[in-house]
Parts: structure tokens; sequence; C-alpha cells
């Protein structure tokens, strides 16, 4: 306790000081109307400032979860834009069932390698199966490869096993999408008719023919058309719709085949 007495004597004069500064400025913004306001607008300002800053870091940090509650509203208007469409269009109905669709995130990828893959956080325990089509609010990804309980691998277009059936829009010229390594911005469709239709800037879809990708999903551009020397197909190189180095979340197209379809398939190639 002397200590403290002494320490106060010792720093009296500074104590003394801090005391009438404080009653002065008490004084002065307490009565005096104009120099009130400007220390008012001074706090003002300073808080606005200091709130704005947190708001911010904020809204980042609640990106991720922003956008994870957007990608699974698009999923589900998806999977309700394809009901109606199959009940609008019940001549070229495909027997598909009404799984809809799944909204996954991108947990690992490549694109440099000669065969690439995608990881995602999605597998059977969310619906998800071999052969089901992957893409993005962009266009085509690829088409699961492997379903794991709680994750799949992903066959992308960026990979040479991966073959995906496309056309282009507004049109019945169709041909067989592949990646023969090199550019992952492009890709190539091979046997399509010599007759087709098919100039640079055109847009690529998927055909809808199987149940793996709905009809209409984008696929790329046209970039460059050949005449192969056969006679009878183009080769098209392809602009891809999606940017697979910057992939962060995709959809899954859950519906499948009806068992009968698949049956019928069987007995044929047996």
């Amino acid at each position: 306790m002397r200590s403290l007495l002494d320490f106060i004597v010792r720093h009296s004069y500074v104590f003394l000081f801090v005391l009438l500064e404080t009653l002065s400025l008490i004084l002065l913004f307490g009565f005096n109307d104009r120099q009130k306001e400007a220390y008012l607008t001074s706090a003002n300002s300073l808080s606005g400032t200091l709130y704005e800053w947190r708001t911010g870091v904020e809204q980042y940090f609640g990106l991720r979860k922003e956008n994870a509650t957007l990608v699974r509203e698009n999923a589900r208007l998806r999977s309700l834009l394809y009901d109606l469409s199959d009940s609008l269009d019940s001549a070229t109905e495909r027997s598909m069932s009404s799984d809809g669709v799944v909204v996954a995130r991108v947990i690992d990828n490549s694109v440099r390698k000669d065969d690439n893959y995608i990881t995602i956080d999605k597998g059977r325990n969310h619906g998800i199966a071999q052969g089901m089509g992957v893409y993005s609010s962009d266009g085509v990804v690829g088409i699961v490869m492997a379903a794991g309980r709680k994750y799949s691998v992903i066959l992308p277009v960026l990979n040479g096993s991966t073959s995906i059936s496309c056309k282009v829009k507004g049109s019945d010229s169709f041909g067989f999408l592949e990646w023969n390594g090199g550019d992952p911005y492009m890709a190539q469709i091979k046997d399509m008719p010599y007759h087709s239709s098919v100039d640079i800037g055109d847009t690529i879809v998927t055909t809808g023919f199987t149940s793996v990708f709905p009809e209409n999903i984008p696929v790329g551009t046209v970039a460059k058309v050949e005449h192969m020397k056969n006679g009878y197909t183009l080769r098209v190189n392809v602009n891809l719709a999606v940017d697979m180095s910057d992939l962060r979340w995709v959809y899954i197209h859950s519906r499948t085949r009806d068992a009968e379809i698949d049956e019928l398939f069987k007995q044929v190639k047996d």
C-alpha cells in the first residue's frame, strides 16, 4: 500500500494534468454546441469506418457459406427445370428417374497431366454412382469414374479416356468430344459427318442421347473446323466452356436410365 502511495506522490503532476485535461474536454464538448457537433461527427465517422471494416471481414469469411447456399439453390432449380422439360416434352421422354441434381465441392483437381482426375466430397451416401454426368454452372466437366461412400473420383473432359456425345446447338450434327492432351482449354470433336453445318463460333452442347447428361448443357465453342482426308468426317476444335483450373463447385446429374432400358441393351449385346 505504501508503494502505491509513493508512486502516486511521485507522479502527482501527471495525474493532475490528466484530470484537468479530462475536465477541460468535458466542459469544451459538453457546453459548446459547435465543438460538440464536430466531436460527434468525427466519432461517427471513425465508428462507421470500424463497423464497415468489421462487416467486410465477416462477409469475407461468410462467402464460402453463402456460395454453398447459392449452389444448392441452383441445383434445386436445375432439377425443377428438368422435371418441367420432361413433362412438356413427353414425345421424347427418356425414361429417367426423378432423383434430380446433387451439388458437390471439388477437393482435388489437376489440369496439366496427361490424364487428369477430379475428386469431389460426395459419394454413394449422397446418391452418386459410376457413370453419372458432372457439370458446373459454365458447362460439362466430366463423368463419375468411381464412387466411394463419402467421395467420388471424376473422369474430366481433360482425360484421354473421356468421350462425350455432343452436337452443334440448334442442329442435328453431332460427334464425340475427346481430349488429346496439351492445351487444357481445348478439346476435339471426332466423327462429325462431313456434310454437317458447323462454323467457327458455333456453340457446342450435349446431345442428351444418353442418361449421362441432360440435353443442351454447354460444352464449348467452335474454334476450328478441319475436313479429314477420309472424306467422310470433320474434326472440330472446341474451346471448352469450363475453366478446369478454376473449378470449385459441380453438379452431378443423378438421374439414371430406367432399368428396363439397361436390360434391353444387355440382351442386344448378348
